[in-house]
């Protein structure tokens, strides 16, 4: 696990997310303990309590007080990789006009920060729209938004 500026919590939200995803934490399934995935990553509960907090603000995991945390029932939309879900919603600014032809894309930065997620991640969402034709990358200026192609 990296250990640098926070990125711990990330990352370990986007390897939960994953066991997610494929099952490994079946819908209506309770998750294993702080102490248990603090061990098992090798971080401090708070690090792993930070971690639980991003997939409970996405809704993926419920707290029972008491009993613990279960995987929510989530349409199979909400389980892709985070990195199609980022790509979606910046598909959906462009779309939408909200940010329109020469617009600046949020940086990778900002978009790491806005989702709780790695630099990696948000990387390839970018890349999504890069290979969409819908953005291009001007190196040291950043992303931006290409006309809409027939």
């Amino acid at each position: 696990m990296t250990r640098t500026s926070g990125a711990a919590y990330r990352e370990i939200a986007e390897v939960l997310r994953g066991r997610v995803a494929d099952g490994t934490y079946p819908a209506g399934g309770r998750l294993p303990g702080e102490h248990e995935l603090s061990r098992e990553f090798a971080v401090a509960r708070d690090t792993v309590r930070r971690a639980l907090r991003v997939l409970q603000d996405e809704r993926l995991i419920a707290v029972v007080t008491g009993l613990g945390r279960f995987v929510q029932s989530v349409p199979a939309d909400n389980v892709r990789p985070t990195y199609e879900r980022i790509a979606a919603d910046l598909r959906a600014l462009i779309e939408s006009g909200s940010l329109s032809v020469g617009s600046v894309l949020p940086s990778e930065a900002r978009i790491c920060e806005r989702y709780g997620v790695a630099r990696f991640t948000a990387r390839r969402a970018l890349e999504q729209l890069e290979a969409a034709g819908l953005v291009e990358c001007v190196h040291g200026r950043g992303r931006f938004v290409l006309p809409r192609r027939p």
